[in-house]
């Protein structure tokens, strides 16, 4: 029996630990400069202007929730294929989520529908984009209020001019062990606004900043990450459209953009069963392929039965399944996977 071929893996080597380890020999393990470095490297990624990494993704949401001016009883839009951790930490402020179906193309939020249900108490939008996509073709500034953009599951996806980052007033990237870049826990709020948001996010760590900072250990994980990432993102990408030719020989759908012109930052292989996802899971694991249920834990998941609320997230929500992809699969794991892939049930 061949070893499983596990969903997530991260891109670390035994020689990048160097930096670890120095770090620990330095005693320099709290927030500090290795922390810096990591925030600044990103900010030179995703072309913001500033912001803060620190220990939480829950953190991150709320914090930029508050910085996004909402108070309590305020409506925040998002999408039924959202995690639902921001259910939590929107509750935790008591901020109403108002979710909406999603595009059909991108299946992130669009601004058209946006515009058809936003009203005076909406005052923020947390823009999801799940498993890879991003909503291209999209001018949410159009819509006059914050937008807090979470690429932690998009972060490197591009098409054309736009990117992962591109479309948020703030910008959140979670960094845990499953991330296409990974501190082993950790997140960073970013802006492009200084004026508007450098004060107010500081205020917002003036006392507590020790506790919550990202440790120097953690960034300089995150440090070895961003400076291979741009050969890991060609990496995943160059196996996701394996995959996609392997997804062609059968009757299911790839999850999002189709468009060859889309570059997928290969976070998983993601795909909509014309089947019972419990057949599809069950052959993988004949294969000693780990897949997954994708959006088990979205808030659409208290939806399954009301077609009618969410048309297009609808067949997701139900038979959205996803495949590991990471750099380090081996050849035959790749051929594995294209086998798998081009015979679902």
């Amino acid at each position: 029996m061949a070893d499983n071929i596990e969903f997530y893996k991260p891109t670390l080597r035994r020689k990048d630990m160097q930096s670890v380890l120095q770090t620990m020999v330095d005693e320099k393990i709290g927030p500090g400069v290795k922390k810096q470095e990591f925030l600044n490297l990103l900010c030179e990624k995703l072309h913001k202007k500033g912001g803060i990494a620190i220990r939480s993704y829950y953190d991150a949401i709320l914090s930029s929730l508050k910085l996004s001016g909402v108070k309590e009883g305020s409506i925040v839009i998002t999408s039924v294929l959202a995690p639902r951790i921001y259910k939590i930490a929107a509750k935790s402020l008591n901020v109403k989520l108002k979710y909406l179906d999603i595009d059909e193309e991108t299946c992130c939020l669009s601004v058209k529908n946006i515009l058809d249900n936003i009203d005076e108490n909406v005052c923020a939008v947390l823009l999801n984009e799940p498993y890879c996509q991003i909503p291209f073709n999209e001018d949410f500034s159009s819509l006059n209020i914050p937008i807090i953009e979470d690429i932690s599951q998009s972060f490197g996806s591009k098409f054309d001019d736009y990117y992962a980052g591109c479309f948020g007033d703030i910008v959140i990237c979670a960094f845990e062990q499953e991330h296409v870049v990974s501190c082993g826990g950790g997140a960073a709020i970013l802006y492009d606004d200084e004026k508007k948001y450098k004060d107010l996010l500081k205020k917002q760590y003036q006392f507590i900043s020790k506790y919550e900072q990202l440790p120097d250990l953690n960034a300089a994980l995150g440090i070895i990450q961003l400076h291979d990432v741009d050969h890991h993102l060609i990496k995943r990408n160059e196996i996701f459209d394996m995959f996609k030719k392997a997804l062609l020989k059968t009757d299911h759908q790839l999850f999002g953009i189709k468009d060859i012109s889309f570059f997928s930052n290969g976070w998983c292989f993601p795909v909509i069963l014309d089947s019972n996802p419990e057949e599809a899971l069950k052959f993988a694991k004949k294969y000693s392929v780990t897949c997954k249920k994708m959006f088990t834990d979205s808030v659409g998941s208290d939806y399954l039965n009301q077609y009618s609320l969410f048309p297009i997230a609808s067949s997701s929500l139900l038979r959205a399944v996803a495949f590991p992809i990471y750099p380090f699969l081996k050849t035959g794991e790749i051929d594995i996977l294209v086998k798998v892939i081009s015979h679902l049930p």
